[in-house]
């Protein structure tokens, strides 16, 4: 209440004083408040615009760093447009189309460089016209979704200048026209091309001068090694002493090596070019076996060497794939083997790994007890022309080829080769591959559903061997030790045994094959007319199935039981040679005296009378005056060739109608691939590789 008192109390000028003070304070202060504000703006505006600054810095080089690239990049984009009313504007994007060209910068601002007569001056004649095409901007061109594109020439300062060109339409809504393009300096990649292209036809003339040389020394080495061994083998079948086929058989062995040599190289050639297809054709791999193992079989005997084959039940009868390559694998192999072991064996296995409803998968391995290979020299021996160590080269020969092939060929199966080996123990080369099935039954046996057979031999390697072909051949196998006593009862269709058990057979109520380690490349009835004699060094799958035949169905003879494919190349037997005279003639056309000499006396030896010419022309001449069974032509004679000779023999049986169609068979020292497809294409019906050997001649 006193305050209150106080404050009533006081003068009237004390309040006037007051209010005048009150109101400049207020002003003051907003005037304070706006220069802040005005200063915070101010502060806001810096720092937004040092941003922008910042920005720009660095747009800026972004930009630069951009045309900088762009000036090493020989392109430049641009766009085109006409205006409705027909002008023409352009708007360079990247790069300058003159500093493309390297015609500097010299393109006015807003026209097209490209139809500017500076740059029209110094595109190339030629091209002139192509480009003026392409700069037509009509309507139609402008509908056109696909780039429009051209390839020119301009004349530089530094030389002739390659430049592509593109132009792709768009759309516009105002009606105009406008098309996005670019120009883009290919000369480098053009010389880059053109060298490229004179690198591709300098290789294709070298691989054609290669295929060429293959091709000539293919035919004139071919050529007299078909003497050679031709006339050799007509010479074993002529009598000889010891001496003499002692003596023969290390000429054809040298023969064999040399043709051998000759084929490794032309083989590798093809296979290094590419050129080497596989053919696709059903092939027995029991019977490729015993044809492999027969070419072998004599220089293996000669060494005394053990021969060890066994096929597994499970492998079909029937396989796909190249047999004539698979054969090749296999003859390098064994041949291998052979080469380096001087004791002890030699075996080929073909098992089965696996298999579906469509193949097997497969392994085929050659084994032998030769020198063997130490670990770290075993990789070198798939590399081409090489071998373990120099030593070898010099005492055993050969080329270093062989594996090297053998792995090609394998790849190409898709398949893999393995080698395994230990110095003086011997080594191990298997292939793995898988192959289709074309029929899964071998050959089945005449007589019982399901014939039993009983083996008492002593070697448990010849056994197992046995005991699958005899199972493969729908037989059930027992077998008892020849050290047991026969029990009482014991019955079987065949008994097998050893050459010199003599009481088996009379304690059983069977029919006997006896295996012998002599060599017996047939099967044969024994003196005592009881037993059937079997060769065993090598057990051979086709005179296995003969003994059986012979032995289940007594109505056939040794010479007549049935084989089911051909057997490995065997001297033919004289009397077989007179039972096969015909009367009919072979027309035989070769420019080569000793090569013609040859196949007449081979021809002579299977009973076949035969008429010979020297040139295509002779023979045409003698077809059409003479009645000849079969035609044996050369591909390669004077005058006219033997596929020009098919050829023309074939259109004169269209043209007169003939009844029959004749028989052609080539006779060729060319080994390169696509050999058979020119004699087939030419009429041809067959063709035999030189050298020609009996065997193959009279399969033929």
């Amino acid at each position: 209440m006193s305050q209150l008192a106080a404050t009533a109390a006081a003068p009237d000028w004390l309040h006037s004083a007051s209010g005048a003070w009150q109101a400049p304070t207020l002003l003051l202060a907003g005037l304070l408040v706006l220069v802040a504000l005005l200063a915070l703006g101010l502060l806001w505006y810096i720092r937004g615009q040092r941003q922008l600054l910042r920005r720009a810095r660095h747009y800026l080089a972004v930009e630069q760093d951009l045309r900088g690239i762009a000036a090493q990049v020989p392109v430049a984009v641009f766009m085109l447009r006409v205006a409705p009313d027909g002008t023409p504007r352009f708007a360079p994007l990247v790069g300058d189309p003159f500093v493309v060209a390297g015609l500097g910068t010299a393109a006015p601002p807003r026209e097209n460089p490209l139809t500017t007569p500076t740059f029209r001056e110094r595109v190339h004649p030629d091209d002139r016209a192509a480009l003026a095409q392409l700069l037509e901007f009509s309507r139609e061109a402008a509908a056109d979704p696909w780039p429009r594109t051209a390839d020119f020439r301009v004349h530089a300062p530094e030389g002739l200048r390659w430049l592509h060109v593109s132009l792709a339409a768009q759309p516009r809504a105002d009606g105009g026209q406008q098309w996005v393009g670019y120009l883009l300096d290919t000369s480098r990649t053009r010389a880059h091309s053109e060298a490229l292209r004179v690198a591709r036809d300098a290789a294709e003339r070298a691989a054609k001068a290669r295929a060429d040389f293959l091709a000539t020394m293919s035919h004139e080495i071919r050529t007299p090694m078909n003497g050679v061994i031709g006339m050799l083998e007509l010479l074993g079948q002529t009598p000889l002493d010891a001496a003499q086929g002692e003596l023969l058989h290390a000429v054809e062995d040298s023969a064999g090596v040399l043709l051998q040599i000759l084929n490794d190289v032309l083989d590798f050639s093809k296979l290094e070019a590419g050129s080497l297809r596989l053919d696709r054709e059903p092939f027995n791999p029991r019977t490729l076996v015993d044809n492999v193992v027969g070419v072998m079989a004599g220089a293996m005997r000669r060494k005394r060497l053990r021969i060890d084959v066994s096929v597994d039940a499970a492998v079909a009868g029937l396989l796909l794939g190249d047999g004539v390559r698979m054969r090749q694998i296999l003859l390098n192999l064994l041949g291998n083997a052979t080469k380096f072991t001087e004791r002890g064996s030699i075996a080929v296995s073909w098992r089965v790994l696996g298999e579906d409803e469509d193949g097997q998968r497969l392994r085929i391995a050659v084994s032998d007890t030769g020198i063997g290979v130490a670990e770290e020299k075993q990789a070198a021996l798939f590399a081409p022309f090489s071998q373990a160590e120099d030593w070898t080269a010099r005492r055993y020969g050969g080329t270093g080829l062989g594996l090297a092939i053998c792995r090609h060929l394998a790849q190409l199966m898709d398949g893999e080769i393995t080698l395994a080996s230990k110095p003086g123990e011997g080594t191990t080369v298997a292939l793995q591959l898988r192959l289709p099935v074309a029929s899964r039954d071998a050959v089945r046996l005449p007589g019982a559903a399901s014939p039993h057979a009983l083996l008492r031999l002593r070697e448990p390697e010849l056994v197992a061997a046995l005991a699958q072909h005899l199972a493969a051949l729908g037989m059930t196998v027992e077998r008892i030790d020849p050290a047991v006593p026969l029990r009482t009862g014991v019955a079987a269709d065949l008994l097998f045994l050893d050459e010199d058990d003599l009481d088996s057979g009379r304690a059983i109520p069977a029919r006997v094959v006896a295996l012998t380690q002599r060599d017996v490349p047939a099967p044969i009835v024994a003196a005592d007319g009881e037993r059937i004699l079997l060769g065993a060094n090598p057990l051979r799958w086709q005179a296995l199935l003969r003994a059986c035949t012979l032995a289940l169905d007594p109505r056939h003879t040794a010479s007549t039981a049935p084989m089911p494919a051909p057997a490995a190349i065997e001297a033919i037997a004289p009397d077989a040679r007179h039972a096969r005279r015909r009367t009919q003639r072979i027309l035989v056309a070769e420019d080569h005296p000793v090569s013609r000499q040859l196949v007449q006396r081979q021809l002579g030896l299977l009973g076949w009378p035969c008429e010979l010419v020297d040139n295509g022309r002779e023979a045409l001449a003698a077809l059409q005056h003479g009645d000849h069974a079969l035609l044996l032509t050369d591909c390669n004679m004077p005058e006219m060739s033997g596929y020009e000779l098919a050829s023309a023999w074939r259109r004169h049986e269209r043209e007169s109608a003939a009844a029959s169609r004749l028989p052609i068979v080539a006779t060729t020292a060319n080994a390169l691939a696509g050999e058979l497809a020119r004699c087939r294409e030419a009429g041809m019906d067959d063709c035999l590789s030189k050298p020609l050997q009996l065997k193959p001649l009279e399969d033929t």
